[in-house]
Order: C-alpha cells, then structure tokens, then sequence
C-alpha cells in the first residue's frame, strides 16, 4: 500500500505509466519492456527506483539481467516518511532522469542503438552472447547469430559458460536456437521468440499491457 500510494500521484500525471507489483512500466509493451523497479529498502517505508530496460523475448521472470541504473537522490535512498514533498521529489527525479531516456526506446532497433557500451561501458550488450544472440535473431541478422554458434561450440565457450552455472542458457543456445540458424529457419525461429516473449510477459504478470507484434525477421522478405 506504501508504495501505491507514493507513485500514485506519478501515475496521474503520466496516463503511460502504470504499477505492475513493484513496477511501474511504460506501456504499451511490444518486445521491449522499459520501466523503474522499486527494489525494497531496509524498512517497508523505503524505496530505491531504479530504471530500467530489457527485451523480453529471452526468457525472464523478472526486470533482472537488465540495462539501467538507479534514479539519483542526493540524500541516498527515498524514504517515503522523511519529509511531506518527498514523493513529489521523487516523482520529479524519475520524470527528469529516466522517462526520456526510456519513453524512446520502442523497437528493437531503438534498444541496441540505447545498450552500446557508451552508455554501459561494462555491460553493453555486445559484450554477451548469451543475449545478443536473441537480438541478432530477431533483427534478421542470421550471419550474426551463426557466428555466436559458431563460437558456442568451441572449447573456451564450454569452459566459461558451464562452471558458471549457465548451462541452462548454454543449452537454450545449442539445442534450440543453433539447429534452427544453421537451417536459416526464419519461420521456426520467429516462433521460438514469440515463446519465450509470451512467457516472460506470464511470468512477470505483463498480459494486460502487451501487445504481441511481429519481428523483424518476420517482415523480412
């Protein structure tokens, strides 16, 4: 209840925004998810947003594994009770630090052109193949993903991906999208995507505000 009461106010002045659990996304959803976490204080009272943006056509559960930072307080972290205007500052630093750099981002374009390392020098997004590979998928841009197969299937791949615990992903990669590139499967590969957008949209209770499209790769000739 803290927490709907405090962005409320947010949401009245942004008829775009709307709260998912402790979520406030930037609708309509496509394949891009853009919105701010409200990760959870040392007390009930505390509030730490943090924008962010992922696609959502590799698997998730949640607005983890994403692109964004927090949204700066020059007092730390927002405490609801602190003082009367309070919510009004933070609805203030959320408008003015993180709207307009998600409200662009709204193809799948627009997100690769937004994860570059200028902007994350230690996590853009061409420094994770595991990810990459999805965009490269679904931009229509096979070559690409071959050559993330091709290296997938080295020893050094096996050796970094495996002891981390990422076999899970390690196979998603080899088994299930890989068979399907070597083949130029555009159409086995398109459904695959649309799989995995239409389970994290379940798992992360998005259903009301998606609006499944079609790829890139779909509309390619």
């Amino acid at each position: 209840m803290q927490l709907k009461r405090a962005v409320r106010p947010l949401l009245e002045r942004n008829p775009d925004l709307a709260l998912v659990g402790r979520l406030v996304i930037i609708r309509p959803i496509h394949h891009i998810l853009r919105g701010i976490v409200f990760a959870r204080g040392i007390y009930a009272e505390q509030f730490n947003p943090i924008w962010a943006t992922l696609f959502l056509f590799e698997p998730h559960d949640s607005l983890s594994s994403n692109w964004g930072e927090s949204v700066y307080d020059r007092r730390g972290t927002w405490k609801f009770t602190d003082h009367d205007d309070l919510p009004a500052e933070m609805h203030r630093a959320i408008e003015e630090q993180a709207l307009p750099l998600l409200r662009p981002i709204k193809t799948i374009d627009d997100f690769v052109g937004f994860a570059t390392k200028e902007r994350f020098r230690h996590t853009h997004l061409d420094l994770y193949e595991h990810r990459k590979i999805f965009v490269d998928i679904a931009r229509g841009d096979l070559d690409s993903a071959r050559s993330i197969c091709e290296y997938m299937a080295t020893d050094r791949a096996k050796r970094l991906y495996l002891p981390m615990k990422m076999d899970e992903e390690y196979d998603r990669m080899t088994k299930e999208l890989c068979p399907l590139i070597a083949k130029r499967d555009r159409a086995g590969l398109a459904h695959l995507l649309h799989k995995y957008e239409e389970g994290s949209v379940r798992a992360m209770k998005l259903e009301k505000y998606w609006e499944p499209t079609p790829f890139p790769i779909e509309l390619q000739s």
